[in-house]
């Protein structure tokens, strides 16, 4: 069964994530089961946003280890992160079952 993961961002990143003008998230510590389905989490709103396919690390930048971000797709009503067995958004990801 693939991983699948909550991933905390910013409503900028996730619009920016969403609308594909981004092609790449870049976090300090990059998750260890990848490639996975990433819920996108806004931080400060306990919701998701939408989902997207994030790869494996391509490389190491100044901004921290780029993940190649594939398929996104918004939800047409943002779901509560409850609904993927979390009491509130991750400091930068938490792994969940779907």
């Amino acid at each position: 069964m693939p991983s699948a993961l909550v991933l905390a961002v910013t409503a900028e990143n996730a619009d920016a994530l969403l609308s594909g003008e981004r092609d790449r998230d870049h976090r300090r510590i990059p998750p260890k089961k990848l490639p996975a389905r990433a819920y996108l989490a806004v931080v400060g709103t306990g919701s998701v946003v939408g989902e997207c396919r994030l790869g494996a690390p391509l490389r190491q930048t100044a901004k921290g280890w780029a993940l190649p971000v594939s398929q996104p797709r918004r939800y047409r009503k943002p779901r509560p992160v409850a609904d993927f067995g979390l009491a509130r958004i991750p400091r930068s990801f938490r792994y969940v079952e779907r």
